[in-house]
C-alpha cells in the first residue's frame, strides 16, 4: 500500500485493527479461533521481533475490511503468524486429540499476500495521519491443509526487508514441555484498556498440556490465561528466547465479550518443532538459514569477518587488535591454525603464525630459505651450462 493510501484508510481501521475479529457475541464458540494479553505489563524492546500483522482489504463488499493479529519476526523478511490471520477461515474450532476438527475449523483459502501488512515497534501505529509505513507480504507459506486443527500456522514472506529488524530464534527440535514457564507477547485487547497503545507481554506463564490430549492435537500445546482477542498468531517464548508456537485459540467458555470472554480461560499454541520442515523452507525462501534454539544469531558475523564492537559477533567477542570477530579460549582450545593469546582481560583465539605464513607468496616464507637458495643454484648451473653449449 502506498503512503497516499495509508492516509486515506477510513477513521474505523484504528479500531478494527485491535482484534483479530470482532468481539464475539454471547451465543459465540468460547474457542473462537481469535485470542489477547490480559494482566500483562508493558513489552520491552527485547521482544521487538513481536510485530502487528494486519490484513486489510479495501475492496471488501461493505465498504473495507481489515484485522489485526500478531506475529513474530523469524528473519526480516519472514513473519511466524496463525493461519486463521492470514487465511479465510471459519471464526472458531473444536479439534480432536488426533488434530481433526469436531466442529468449525474450516479454512476456505489463504487470502492475498498483498494484503497483508506488518508494523514493527511498540507503539500503536497512527493509522489515522498516515504515517504508519509497514512492509507488505509478498507469499503465504503454509501446510495448505483445510483445516486449522494442528495446522493454524503460517509464514508471511515479506516484499522487502524490515529495517533494523529485530529477529528471534525457534525452537525445532522438540515440543514445549508440560510445566514449562513461557512469556507471551501480543497486540490483543487488554482487561484494562480494549487497544493498548503499547504492545504488552505476560511472563511466568505455565504450559498446562501438550497434545496429544483433550481438545488437543499432537502439534498443539496449552497454556493458562494470558492472551485475548489481536493477540492470534503471537509467540509462546522460552526462557531461552526462542519461539515455541503461535497462537490459535482460546477463552474462558463463559461467551461473554472482550476480556472478560478471556480472564480466568485457557489458549491454544501450534508448535513450530511440529511443522519444523515447513518452517525451514520458509528460511530458505527467505534467504536465511534458521536461528535455532540455543544457536548464535545467523545475522551476526562469524569468526574472521569484520567488526567494531562485541555485539556485531556470533560470539560476542571482537578482537580490538585486528577488527575481527573471535572466540575466547580461557576454558576451551581453540581450533586447528589458531593460537590462544592474551589480548588485554581476555584470551583470544587468534591465527596462528603458521597459518598467516601459509600460502603461495611471492617472497619466501620463514622455513623454505635452503629449498630457495638450492633452486638458485640448480638455475645458474643450467644457466652456465647452455652458454658452454653455445659457445
Amino acid at each position: 500500500m502506498t503512503p497516499r493510501a495509508l492516509s486515506t484508510l477510513p477513521a474505523a481501521l484504528a479500531l478494527l485493527v485491535a482484534a483479530c475479529a470482532p468481539a464475539p457475541s454471547a451465543g459465540e464458540r468460547a474457542d473462537a479461533v481469535s485470542s489477547a494479553i490480559v494482566k500483562g505489563t508493558e513489552s520491552d524492546a527485547a521482544q521487538d521481533a513481536t510485530v502487528l500483522v494486519m490484513h486489510y482489504d479495501a475492496l471488501a463488499q461493505g465498504g473495507g475490511a481489515a484485522s489485526g493479529c500478531t506475529g513474530s519476526l523469524l528473519t526480516p523478511r519472514l513473519v511466524l503468524t496463525a493461519r486463521h490471520c492470514v487465511a479465510i477461515t471459519d471464526p472458531g474450532a473444536a479439534c480432536s486429540s488426533e488434530g481433526k476438527p469436531i466442529a468449525g475449523g474450516v479454512v476456505e483459502r489463504d487470502r492475498e499476500a498483498s494484503a497483508i501488512y506488518v508494523f514493527a515497534g511498540r507503539e500503536r501505529p497512527d493509522f489515522i495521519s498516515g504515517t504508519a509505513r509497514p512492509v507488505r507480504g509478498k507469499e503465504i507459506l503454509s501446510t495448505g491443509a483445510s483445516t486449522l486443527c494442528d495446522n493454524d500456522i503460517a509464514l508471511v514472506l515479506l516484499e522487502r526487508a524490515i529495517e533494523g529488524a529485530k529477529i528471534a530464534p525457534v525452537r525445532l527440535d522438540a515440543k514445549p514441555e508440560k510445566g514449562e514457564i513461557v512469556t507471551v507477547v501480543g497486540w490483543g485487547i487488554a482487561d484494562d484498556v480494549p487497544s493498548p497503545p503499547t504492545r504488552r507481554q505476560r511472563t511466568g506463564v505455565e504450559v498446562l498440556d501438550v497434545g496429544p490430549a483433550t481438545e488437543l492435537g499432537p502439534k498443539e500445546f496449552r497454556l493458562g490465561e494470558a492472551t485475548c482477542q489481536g493477540d492470534s498468531g503471537g509467540p509462546a517464548i522460552a526462557a531461552s528466547g526462542a519461539v515455541l508456537g503461535a497462537l490459535s485459540r482460546g477463552g474462558n467458555g463463559s461467551g461473554n465479550t472482550g476480556a472478560d470472554g478471556c480472564l480466568g480461560g485457557t489458549n491454544i499454541y501450534t508448535s513450530t518443532a511440529g511443522h519444523a520442515d515447513l518452517i525451514r523452507r520458509a528460511y530458505e525462501k527467505a534467504g536465511q538459514e534458521p536461528w535455532l534454539e540455543g544457536e548464535p544469531n545467523p545475522l551476526l558475523a562469524k569468526q574472521g569477518e569484520a567488526c567494531e564492537a562485541d555485539a556485531e559477533c556470533r560470539s560476542d567477542v571482537c578482537d580490538a587488535e585486528r577488527k575481527t570477530c573471535a572466540e575466547e579460549c580461557s576454558a576451551a582450545a581453540c581450533a586447528s591454525g589458531f593460537a590462544c593469546v592474551e589480548e588485554g582481560a581476555r584470551k583470544l583465539c587468534v591465527p596462528s603464525a603458521e597459518d598467516e605464513s601459509a600460502g603461495c607468496g611471492v617472497g619466501p616464507s620463514r622455513a623454505s630459505g635452503a629449498p630457495v637458495l638450492a633452486l638458485a643454484a640448480l638455475v645458474t648451473l643450467l644457466a652456465r651450462a647452455r652458454r658452454k653449449r653455445s659457445s
